[in-house]
């Protein structure tokens, strides 16, 4: 009889009986065994791991290879190194702020060259008044500082109409790519309300040193020439309010230089010296060219408003006190009524 599992013998010429495939089956079932074609485990002592393709040239890479042979690039990727703490607070500091707009930036350059355009104009579109320099009717008719006029003739819009005329257009793209270059940063820090009222406050602030720095008759010396002039001639120009933009990122980099991240400490506070002294140096070279007196008037305004006025931190609403804005549209009033009177008192021919 056979057994399930067992190879039935005889006698020793008899011939071994083939067992039934269910019969292996169920021989193989009980006795625990797999059969050879079963898969190996990954855990076994002998296996060796998987081949795999490489990435850059898709050749065959062995088990055991930490690199391909052919192309020699590893088998695995190197992972990024994570970002520090500091650097993924600057790349958000950085994102928040340029990602502000700077409107009143553009609507100043497009004002300055406006008014430009209408002073060529004016004086017959003469391309020799473009490089030395517009008569001096046209510079007065359009609002140049002249101490006379202001005090005399009490014409007090020409404490603010000079921040917007040029004398020639060396002068008026100077000032204009500064502006370009400036501007937009204070914009972005301070919002459009406080950089408009930068603007006009610290370009007025700029023509009253002027005007109180011109004494006739008087004989400066070397080093009080840089500030004071004996004569009384047109001033023109946006020096004044440049130089306060740039007073106001001179004080923000040093009032918050704690929290600022290390490209912002960079560029503003101590980095903005080099400009002040080769502006500086500039100036005394070129005094009685130079109105030196609207650019420190100017430069120190700006540094006092941005010691008391805060900027705008990222993540901070975008809302704006209604002082500031009542603030911003009164300095465009201000404008704007200069400029009237300006148009006012001179009889302009189109």
């Amino acid at each position: 009889m056979s057994v399930p599992g067992a190879v039935a013998t005889g006698s020793s010429d008899s011939k071994p009986q083939q067992l039934s495939a269910s019969a292996r089956g169920n021989s193989t079932i009980q006795s625990g065994v797999k059969p050879p074609h079963s898969k190996l485990p990954d855990n076994s002592p002998n296996y060796s791991g998987r081949p795999s393709i490489c990435r850059s040239c898709g050749a065959l890479i062995g088990a055991n290879e930490s690199e391909c042979h052919v192309c020699g690039a590893p088998l695995a990727q190197p992972q990024p190194r994570p970002s520090s703490l500091p650097e993924r607070y600057s790349l958000s500091f950085a994102r928040a702020v340029l990602s502000r707009p700077y409107i009143f930036t553009i609507i100043f350059l497009v004002l300055n060259f406006f008014v430009f355009l209408l002073m060529w104009q004016m004086s017959g579109l003469s391309s020799s008044v473009l490089w030395t320099g517009f008569p001096e009717e046209i510079l007065l008719g359009f609002g140049a500082k002249t101490n006379y006029r202001i005090f005399h003739e009490h014409e007090w819009w020409r404490f603010v109409t000079p921040v917007f005329i040029h004398v020639n257009l060396p002068h008026v793209l100077i000032n204009m790519y500064s502006l370009w270059v400036i501007g937009p940063w204070v914009e972005k820090l301070y919002g459009s309300a406080k950089f408009t009222v930068f603007w006009v406050l610290t370009g007025i602030i700029g023509v009253v040193a002027s005007y109180l720095t011109v004494i006739p008759g008087s004989h400066p010396n070397l080093l009080t020439s840089f500030l004071i002039k004996n004569h009384d001639e047109p001033s023109a120009g946006a020096s004044g309010a440049l130089f306060g933009l740039v007073g106001v990122l001179f004080v923000f980099g040093l009032k918050y230089r704690r929290e600022l991240p290390e490209g912002f400490k960079r560029a503003f506070g101590t980095g903005m010296l080099p400009v002040i002294l080769l502006n500086v140096g500039i100036g005394f070279a070129a005094r009685g060219i130079i109105d030196n007196a609207a650019h420190m008037g100017g430069l120190l305004s700006g540094a006092a408003l941005a010691a008391v006025v805060s900027y705008k931190r990222p993540g901070q609403p975008a809302s704006v006190t209604i002082a500031w804005r009542a603030a911003q549209v009164a300095a465009l009033l201000v404008i704007a009524v200069a400029f009237f009177m300006v148009a006012r008192r001179f009889d302009i021919t189109w």
